[in-house]
């Protein structure tokens, strides 16, 4: 009886070995043939292509949000110039059809500049306005004489000014031209006299 437990021990005992054994030589095993898969496979290499790629995609994902950012920026700013121009428009409107006119000025309010006073048309835009059209530069106030101030220290200057500013070439055609008597342009206390007495007279155009 005894020596039947001994037995069964012993056969338990060596079992238990045999099994520890084999596990041992199969986890070596596996270890082995890992190492030779991983050499043969080039891992490292792998593992670097890896990283670049990584990096590759980490700069391409940060330069879309670059653009992201800059194409919101570009919207905003045209949202902004688009509003701006629609005041614009509106306050052109407004001043089409106020029964005030506004004075366009030309040159230095100084002396020993003086005023003299242009009528202007456009007469491209006259044509338009009269077949119901709008301009595609200027606005229809054109269409009527308008009121512009040139400060120039003599009718020639006065002139040359005026048609560098507004050309023919551009349609504009002043009507009437004549220096402002009502105005007097800033003169000092010495040379006032002489200024007022050598101011010539502009014939209407």
């Amino acid at each position: 009886m005894l020596n039947g437990i001994i037995e069964l021990v012993r056969f338990a005992v060596i079992t238990f070995l045999a099994a520890v054994a084999a596990n041992v030589l199969v986890s070596l095993a596996a270890y082995v043939w890992g190492k030779v898969i991983r050499v043969q496979g080039h891992e490292m290499d792998l593992r670097a292509r890896l990283a670049r790629y990584a990096r590759i995609a980490t700069g391409l994902s940060n330069r879309v949000e670059a653009r992201k950012n800059t194409a919101a920026g570009a919207a905003t700013h045209l949202f902004s110039a688009q509003r701006h121009e629609k005041q614009l428009k509106s306050r052109i409107r407004e001043l089409e059809n106020s029964p005030h006119r506004f004075v366009r000025m030309i040159g230095a309010e100084q002396f020993p500049n003086k005023p003299f006073e242009f009528l202007v048309i456009n007469s491209s835009v006259s044509h338009q306005v009269k077949r119901g059209e709008r301009h595609p530069f200027y606005d229809s106030s054109w269409a009527q004489p308008c009121p512009v101030h040139v400060w120039a220290r003599g009718p020639e200057e006065a002139k040359a000014e005026f048609e560098r500013v507004y050309p023919k070439a551009s349609g504009f055609k002043a009507v009437y031209a004549q220096p402002l008597t009502g105005a007097a342009a800033p003169t000092d206390s010495s040379e006032e006299e002489g200024a007022a007495a050598a101011d010539p007279e502009m014939e209407p155009v």
